[in-house]
C-alpha cells in the first residue's frame, strides 16, 4: 500500500523546521522537507516563498502530531 505524504508542520523559520524534522527522524519517522527553491535563492523568509513544510506518510500523521506537540519530558538529575 502506497501512503500519501501530508504536512505535519509548517513554518518560515529554517531552524525551527530543522528541529522538528530532526525530532521526527530521531523517533524513526520517515520525513520529507519541502520548501520553495526560489525563496532559498533570494533569501526570502516570509510566506509563501519562505515557507518550509515537514511531511510524513499519512498513516503516521497522528503519531507525528502527538510527538511534536507533546510536552517535553523533564530531564533526570
Amino acid at each position: 500500500m502506497k501512503s500519501e505524504w501530508v504536512v505535519v508542520f509548517r513554518t518560515d523559520n529554517p531552524i525551527e523546521a530543522s528541529l522538528v524534522k530532526g525530532k521526527l527522524e530521531d523517533a524513526g519517522f520517515p520525513v520529507f522537507e519541502r520548501g520553495e527553491a526560489l525563496g532559498k535563492v533570494y533569501g526570502l523568509t516570509v510566506e509563501p516563498l519562505g515557507a518550509i513544510e515537514i511531511l510524513v506518510p499519512s498513516h503516521l500523521l497522528g503519531e507525528a502530531l502527538e510527538l511534536i506537540s507533546g510536552e517535553e519530558e523533564p530531564e533526570s538529575p
